[in-house]
């Protein structure tokens, strides 16, 4: 099991329609979800870089193959965080393996596909809103295309687990995202909520200064998000568990993990961390700045790629401990004996 730190101040250096009448985990035949047409895998390519064109005004992220590689590195990048743990939630494989998971903002569907194996009992199926998913699954996987921040059309008290990771950056009212997981959440099942620090830049020793590369990237970045209406600045360990429990989970519990940008660490496990997390971070810095930077705030491509280089070059060089915050969240759906 994953151990957080114990206290985040503590010093680093120690829509064509899915018709699927074998389903039964819609409400409707008349799903909202897609499939793989040709026009739902139109691109459009802009600043060197690939982009889906049916969710470009809400889906900012390429979606060409160094973002696909980049997103398998993230996914590598949240099992060393969790000292190899796919989940923190309390499924154990072949015991209580959760009959019914939905994995929200799956990207290349590389969570949904390692839980399928780990779990054969179960039956994923992992959402996204641009179709960069692997067309080889296990039997037990199905990738659909879907706008998580509209009406599920999912059946209600369905899924015994629901896994969200990393979709801060796309979600804007998270009172109603909360209040879905919950409604379409089986009495007893669990949601595990997976989020990221997306403003500011944690440092412990000074040595990040007031016009670091660091800081001007994560300013810019928080400014781009907010005007499209994703409020990052209000993102916390108390806000994530405040919407889980108003919209009605119990028990929730939340572990913070400090997760450092390059190699300086002294510790060795958080040092191979930062390392990962310095790969992640060479491409993906530009993946979520340059059509932020340009679309949004009107930036020219070579102000753009300067911010997202200036972060990049402070990463390399190892002199600056910055790291952002990672909460993980887990709660549960009361039974109906509970309530």
């Amino acid at each position: 099991m994953a151990t957080p730190i114990d206290n985040p101040g503590t010093n680093l250096l120690e829509a064509e329609e899915f018709l699927d009448e074998t389903s039964d985990y819609s409400d409707s035949l008349a799903s909202s979800t897609v499939s793989l047409s040709d026009s739902i895998k139109e691109h459009i390519y802009e600043n060197g870089r690939q982009y889906h064109r049916k969710s470009e005004s809400r889906y900012l992220l390429p979606t060409d193959e160094t973002e696909l590689d980049r997103l398998d590195m993230t996914h590598h990048m949240m099992n060393v965080m969790l000292q190899g743990e796919l989940y923190l939630a309390p499924w154990v494989p072949e015991k209580n393996s959760p009959h019914h998971v939905l994995d929200c903002g799956t990207g290349t569907g590389i969570w949904a596909l390692d839980f399928a194996d780990m779990h054969p009992a179960s039956q994923v199926v992992g959402v996204d809103l641009a179709p960069i998913q692997t067309e080889w699954v296990y039997p037990n996987v199905k990738f659909e295309l879907d706008d998580l921040e509209k009406e599920w059309t999912f059946k209600k008290n369905y899924f015994s687990y629901i896994h969200s990771r990393m979709i801060g950056t796309s979600i804007k009212d998270w009172k109603y995202y909360t209040q879905q997981m919950f409604d379409h959440c089986e009495p007893g099942g669990y949601v595990e909520l997976s989020e990221y620090q997306l403003t500011g830049v944690g440092c412990d020793d000074n040595t990040v200064p007031a016009d670091s590369g660091l800081r001007t990237y994560m300013s810019v970045l928080g400014e781009g998000l907010s005007k499209m209406g994703v409020n990052v600045k209000d993102y916390n360990a108390a806000f994530f568990q405040t919407h889980l429990e108003n919209a009605g989970f119990v028990d929730v519990e939340v572990y913070t993990f400090k997760v450092p940008w390059g190699w300086w660490p002294k510790d060795k496990n958080k040092k191979y961390l930062g390392r990962v997390t310095a790969e992640v971070c060479s491409t993906g810095a530009e993946a979520h700045g340059l059509a932020l930077m340009t679309r949004v705030l009107g930036y020219t491509e070579d102000d753009a790629r300067k911010i997202c280089d200036g972060f990049n070059k402070v990463v390399a060089e190892g002199k600056q401990h910055g790291y952002h915050l990672h909460w993980v969240l887990v709660g549960r759906k009361p039974k109906a004996n509970e309530a």
